[in-house]
């Protein structure tokens, strides 16, 4: 029976983000998001991985690293998007993960990804 690996890794992002019908929390405000990512397969590549943590920790801090997230679509509800909420925030990791997971030969999945908003909180997001 051939066995399983398992990457869990998690980094630091900081997003500005105004969540609307939230209290105190519908003005602009930030965060020190901990993001925390779980993936899995039974192959690694040719670099003897499931996927280069680097290269996933990169695609999410290019894109939303230092950004306000209401300016993206996949969070304006006017293009379509959601809030974004915590839980949310992990849906759209979440999907960007599982592509880069996608591109890969050795096609491990993303099981879930967390993000951590204050010390108190967190959402996490997987597929059932």
């Amino acid at each position: 029976m051939p066995g399983k690996y398992t990457l869990v890794k998690h980094f630091w992002i900081s997003c500005a983000h105004r969540v609307p019908g939230a209290g105190k929390c519908e003005r602009l405000h930030g965060h020190n998001y901990k993001v925390t990512f779980c993936v899995e397969g039974h192959e690694l590549d040719e670099q003897q991985m499931l996927i280069d943590f680097r290269q996933v920790k990169h695609a999410i801090e290019e894109k939303y690293d230092h950004h306000l997230l209401n300016e993206f679509p996949e969070f304006d509800p006017e293009q379509g998007g959601h809030a974004p909420t915590t839980e949310k925030v992990a849906e759209v990791f979440f999907l960007a993960i599982e592509e880069l997971c996608r591109q890969k030969e050795n096609r491990p999945s993303v099981k879930w990804v967390e993000v951590e908003e204050t010390n108190e909180a967190y959402a996490r997001y997987e597929r059932v």
